[in-house]
């Protein structure tokens, strides 16, 4: 067997044991509550359990096609290499709260616009407001090893392989939507979208890749400069629990949580979320073309 169709065999191995175990936990789930979870009152376990557990599978792939394939452990990506690429592992923290912070302004400039800053983010209570932010990025923590378990599958094992038989820019591109078709069981049990909106579930499946191309165009970049799986880990760990909608909820006035409460999710994704992760991810790819120079912190 030649070196591309080894490398496509465990592709196909790795999509397999990484896809099977979510869509049939998000079923089970679906089935043991009765309902969807994501758009259950009920399911508030089931939800966390599929949270955590989902997002190791795609680290428990990377592990048993390696072997299952016989391939070994070398380029696991597992040390921190933080010599020197210092810069790398800051941008992975301030990059995710950058889109936050792009999220919230186009939140005030689109759909707030009849209210002055200090009404949508009073004075009062600031540092209390802001230790509440610390803990919360504190309490990330917790999604570390979750964050993690993607991570480790997807630019630790599969984006390596897709570089190696279809180059890097359509690397970024299929190893995106594989990781959006990959969320396609939790988006149909309504998960970040809910299932009230025109086209479910196939827009809500559609806009994952969008936003997963761009993501992964962004953290394929990092893991790269690095060649470490722990930045990408950290930017994925605060991606998911920092974000727009939780910094609103700290420091908005009750009357901006409503108003934002109020607009459609999608639509909300489409016009405050998206154009950041766009934008980020835009910028990576362009330098992920650039030849590669040596990094000094």
């Amino acid at each position: 067997m030649s070196n591309k169709s080894l490398t496509i065999r465990r592709i196909v191995i790795f999509c397999v044991l990484a896809f099977l175990p979510v869509a049939i936990m998000v079923l089970l789930m679906d089935l043991y509550y009765g309902e969807l979870i994501f758009v259950s009152e009920k399911a508030t376990v089931g939800i966390y359990l599929s949270g955590m557990l989902g997002m190791m599978f795609p680290a428990a792939a990377n592990l048993l096609t390696r072997l299952i394939t016989k391939e070994g452990m070398g380029n696991n990506l597992l040390a921190l290499n933080f010599k020197g690429h210092g810069r790398w592992y800051a941008a992975s923290v301030l990059a995710p709260l950058g889109e936050v912070a792009v999220a919230a302004v186009l939140l005030c400039t689109i759909y707030l616009n009849g209210m002055s800053f200090g009404e949508i983010f009073p004075a009062d209570g600031l540092s209390d407001k802001t230790a509440i932010l610390l803990f919360q990025i504190e309490y990330s923590m917790i999604v570390f090893f979750p964050a993690f378990g993607e991570e480790w599958g997807w630019r630790g094992y599969l984006m390596p392989k897709l570089s190696e038989v279809m180059g890097k820019p359509a690397a970024v591109v299929v190893g995106g939507v594989i990781w959006g078709l990959w969320h396609a069981p939790l988006t149909i049990s309504g998960h970040n979208f809910g299932v009230d909106y025109p086209g479910y579930p196939f827009v809500g499946i559609l806009l994952m890749c969008v936003l997963c191309i761009a993501d992964n165009a962004f953290l394929t970049l990092l893991t790269e400069k690095t060649g470490s799986i722990y930045p990408a880990s950290f930017f994925h760990m605060l991606n998911n629990n920092c974000s727009m909608l939780v910094f609103l909820s700290i420091f908005g006035s009750p009357q901006a949580v409503e108003a934002a409460n109020g607009i459609p999710t999608v639509q909300a994704f489409l016009t405050i979320m998206l154009p950041p992760t766009v934008l980020l991810g835009a910028g990576s790819f362009i330098l992920l073309l650039k030849k590669r120079k040596p990094d000094a912190c």
